[in-house]
């Protein structure tokens, strides 16, 4: 059973300290298991993935939802924008037929049941801030999810991480404390630790494809936590350990855990 109380090791700095290479489990175990639900997170805890990346969405009467999507018709059995609905409507929503009939009835969780179930399972989370829409400041969507992680006093266990580099600068400004990365954005020269000094960050996110010997360097010299995605295949997975390369970002993080097993032997 797992603990009531948070013990002192489950912090990110102290997970992340115990292991050279970890798994960082996207969407869940988004291989094996409807994205952002509570079976994939499941999936991702039984594999022994250190973190679990989700996205976040927000319903119409203010409620942090896992979902990557703004509109429902790639993941559920509905329609329209995640935004229009309530909770109450999203409830009411098939999220895991989409990937195999054996998921039926899958639930759209709430980020708050998400993190809970991380924590009773000491299990760090990477919640994906997403860029604000054309209506959206970003800010108010920022606070509700930023309410969920205090509400469970999970901030020491949470990575908040986002392409919007000025809603991870506005959470430094704001919760200095806070553990942040900003995503490598399309075209953009800089090295991990130039963008921590703009933005306060200390974790850096790009692509297998992105990936160089360089930002790798540069991020280890500053001390700059560095994650990979997607680590699916085979060769992904001996491509990205040519690297110094710590966090590895995997759909199927049972696999790619394996992998990793397999080398320290």
């Amino acid at each position: 059973m797992p603990s009531s109380k948070t013990p002192e090791s489950y912090t990110l700095r102290s997970k992340i300290n115990t292991q050279e290479r970890f798994i960082v489990a996207h969407r869940g175990s988004s291989g094996t298991a409807p994205e952002n639900t509570l079976s994939s997170i499941l999936h991702a805890i039984s594999a022994g993935a250190l973190m679990v990346e989700v996205d976040v969405q927000i319903t119409s009467d203010d409620k942090a939802v896992l979902m990557h999507d703004q509109v429902l018709g790639r993941t559920t059995n509905g329609k329209g924008f995640v935004r229009a609905h309530t909770l109450e409507q999203l409830d009411t929503l098939d999220a895991g037929s989409w990937f195999n009939t054996s998921f039926k009835g899958e639930h759209i969780p709430l980020l708050s049941d998400a993190l809970q179930l991380l924590k009773d399972n000491e299990t760090c989370v990477n919640i994906e801030i997403k860029p604000p829409g054309k209506d959206d400041d970003g800010i108010e969507r920022l606070l509700v999810i930023i309410e969920n992680v205090l509400a469970l006093n999970m901030q020491d266990v949470t990575l908040f991480s986002s392409f919007h580099h000025e809603s991870l600068r506005y959470i430094k400004q704001h919760y200095p404390a806070f553990h942040t990365a900003g995503i490598h954005l399309p075209g953009d020269r800089r090295l991990p630790s130039e963008i921590a000094s703009e933005i306060g960050c200390e974790g850096f996110v790009c692509s297998l494809r992105e990936i160089t010997h360089k930002k790798a360097e540069d991020a280890a010299k500053h001390d700059i936590l560095i994650g990979v995605y997607t680590i699916n295949t085979d060769d992904d997975f001996n491509t990205i350990m040519k690297y110094q390369v710590p966090a590895l970002v995997s759909n199927f993080p049972r696999k790619i855990q394996q992998l990793l097993h397999s080398t320290i032997k």
